[in-house]
C-alpha cells in the first residue's frame, strides 16, 4: 500500500520550511541564529520543465504535412501525403509507396493515403504528370474546382479510380492514378483536417523547443568538447548523448552548415531523443541547408530526431546527405533541391519536393525521396534560464512554470464542419471516438511567405548516383507507430 502524508489544510506546498538552527559563538554568549531554507528549488525545477510532448502530435499519421500548397516532383513519399493548400505534380510521382497509413475517414473502406485541403493544380502540373497513390490507399480532395473524378471507363465498367481535368477522359494527363476502385462520389470531400488550428500549435511548439535550455556538447574528432563558436567550414564534430532524457543541441544555420559529419556516439532511442534546434535569426529566417553526413545512426535512428526551424521562413535544402530526423519548421516554406533523402516527418507551411523546371534537360529537380519514419518520442527539457533562489526567510514566490502539455485545437473551430460522407449533414465525428480535442492556443507566428532563400553553400556540393525509382510496389519495411490524431477524423 502506498502511504501519502498529508499536510493540514490551508497550507502551501512551500509551508513547511526547513530550519537549520546555525550556531554563533562569542566571547561571552552563544546566540542561536535560524535560516529558513524553503525547499523552494526541487519545485522549481520541477515546474519549469518545458514539456512538449511529440510535436507532430495531430498529423494524423500522415508523413508530410504542409499548411498550404505543395509541389512533388518526380520522386517519392513512402508515406501518406496531406496538402492543406492546392497540390501540383511532376511527370511521375510516388505516394503511399509503403504504406497509405491509418487515417480512415467515416464511410470508407480504406486509409486515405493523399488528403488535398486546396484542389488539384492540373495546369501547374507536367502536361505527362502521373502521380500514383499506392499501397490501395484511397484520395480526399477538398475543392473539385476544376477536376472529375472517373470509376469508370467509357464502357461504363468498374476499373480503379483517377482524377483528371474536368471534361477530360480516363487515360488523359495530368491525372491522380489510384490502385483501387475508390467510389468517384467520396473523392470529394472538405474539412477533413483543420490545417489552420493544427499549424496555429505547430509553430507554439516549435517556440517552445527554441526555450529548451541546450545540454549537448560537441566533441572534436579527438573527443574533445568544441565550443560551437570555434566551428569551420569542414568540420566533424561527435555527439554523446545522455540516456534517460531530452538531448538539446543548439546551432546556428551557419554553424550547422560548416559540420561536414556528425558522428553519434550514442545512438538515440523513444527515451534519449535528440532535439537539434537551429536558430536562423542572422539570415532573417531565410536559410539555403548544406546538410551534414551523420555517422553512426542509420534510418532505425530517425523516430527520435527532430531538427526544429521555429524562426525559419524560409529553408532550400541545397546540397549534403540525407536528413535522418523529422524536420520541424512550421513557419517556413521548403524547398528540397538535393537527390539525397529525408528520413523523416515533414513538417512545413508549403513544398516543393524537386521543382518542376531546372533540372536535367529542362525538367524536374530530382529532391530524393521522402522516406516514412515518423518521429515517435515524447520531449521535455528544461527551459533556456531557470530561476535559481537563494535560501532566505522571504518566503517569496516561485517562478511560474514555463511549459505545459501539448495544447490541441479544436478540428471545428475555424471553418465550417466537413460534410458526412453519409449525407447526414453533421459536423465531422471522430470514427473511432477518440475524445473531445482541448481549446486551441493563440497562434505564436504569423504564416506569411517568405522571400526566396539566397543560395551561398559554404562547402562544396556533393556528388550523388542518379535516382532509380522503386517499383511500384515492394516488401514494406518495418513501420514504427505514429501519434493519436487529434486534428481531424480519428483512425479505426
Amino acid at each position: 500500500m502506498r502511504h501519502v502524508m498529508k499536510r493540514p489544510p490551508g497550507r502551501s506546498a512551500f509551508a513547511s520550511p526547513l530550519v537549520l538552527l546555525v550556531a554563533v559563538g562569542t566571547a561571552c554568549s552563544g546566540t542561536l541564529t535560524a535560516l529558513t531554507l524553503t525547499g523552494r528549488s526541487t519545485e522549481v525545477a520541477s515546474r519549469a520543465q518545458v514539456v512538449i510532448g511529440n510535436p507532430v502530435e495531430g498529423n494524423n499519421g500522415f508523413g508530410v504535412v504542409t499548411e498550404g500548397d505543395a509541389t512533388l516532383g518526380s520522386t517519392e513519399s513512402e508515406g501518406p501525403v496531406a496538402v492543406g493548400g492546392d497540390l501540383t505534380f511532376g511527370a511521375g510521382y510516388n505516394v503511399a509507396l509503403d504504406t497509405p497509413g491509418d487515417f480512415v475517414a467515416p464511410g470508407d473502406a480504406r486509409p486515405t493515403a493523399l488528403l488535398v485541403g486546396g484542389r488539384i493544380d492540373h495546369a501547374g502540373s507536367s502536361p505527362v504528370g502521373v502521380l500514383r497513390v499506392l499501397q490501395d490507399g484511397y484520395v480526399k480532395i477538398g475543392d473539385e474546382t476544376g477536376s472529375t473524378a472517373l470509376d469508370r471507363d467509357p464502357n461504363g465498367a468498374s476499373v480503379n479510380t483517377r482524377v483528371v481535368e474536368e471534361g477530360s477522359a480516363y487515360d488523359s494527363t495530368p491525372r491522380v492514378e489510384l490502385t483501387v476502385g475508390q467510389p468517384a462520389a467520396s473523392v470529394f470531400q472538405s474539412g477533413l483536417m483543420d490545417f489552420t488550428s493544427l499549424f496555429s500549435v505547430y509553430r507554439d511548439r516549435a517556440d517552445r523547443m527554441a526555450e529548451c535550455a541546450a545540454d549537448v556538447t560537441l566533441l572534436d574528432s579527438a573527443g574533445n568538447p568544441l565550443d560551437p563558436s570555434d566551428i569551420t567550414p569542414g568540420t566533424d564534430v561527435q555527439v554523446a548523448l545522455t540516456s534517460g532524457r531530452t538531448n538539446v543541441l543548439r546551432l546556428t544555420g551557419q554553424q550547422l552548415n560548416d559540420i561536414a559529419e556528425i558522428t553519434f556516439l550514442d545512438r538515440p532511442t523513444a527515451d534519449t531523443p535528440l532535439l537539434v534546434d537551429v536558430d536562423t535569426t542572422a539570415t532573417a529566417g531565410v536559410y539555403a541547408w548544406n546538410t551534414p553526413t551523420p555517422a553512426g545512426i542509420s534510418s532505425a535512428e530517425a523516430p527520435y530526431i527532430l531538427w526544429n526551424f521555429a524562426d525559419a521562413t524560409s529553408i532550400t535544402i541545397e546540397s549534403g546527405d540525407s536528413v535522418e530526423g523529422t524536420i520541424f519548421a512550421p513557419r517556413a516554406d521548403l524547398v528540397d533541391l538535393d537527390p539525397s533523402n529525408i528520413e523523416g516527418d515533414v513538417i512545413v507551411k508549403t513544398l516543393v519536393a524537386g521543382p518542376l523546371t531546372g533540372g536535367p534537360s529542362g525538367g524536374e529537380v530530382n529532391a530524393g525521396e521522402i522516406h516514412y519514419h515518423p518521429f515517435d518520442a515524447e520531449l521535455r527539457c528544461g527551459p533556456a534560464t531557470t530561476p535559481s533562489p537563494s535560501p532566505s526567510g522571504s518566503g517569496s514566490p516561485s517562478p511560474s512554470p514555463t511549459g505545459s502539455g501539448s495544447p490541441s485545437p479544436s478540428p471545428t473551430g475555424s471553418g465550417s464542419p466537413s460534410p458526412s460522407p453519409t449525407g447526414s449533414g453533421s459536423p465531422s465525428p471522430s470514427p473511432t471516438g477518440s475524445g473531445s480535442p482541448s481549446p486551441s492556443p493563440s497562434p505564436t507566428g504569423s504564416g506569411s511567405p517568405s522571400p526566396s532563400p539566397t543560395h551561398s553553400a559554404t562547402r562544396p556540393p556533393k556528388t550523388h548516383p542518379p535516382h532509380h525509382p522503386h517499383p511500384p510496389h515492394h516488401p514494406q519495411h518495418p513501420q514504427h507507430p505514429h501519434p493519436e490524431p487529434g486534428y481531424g477524423y480519428g483512425h479505426d
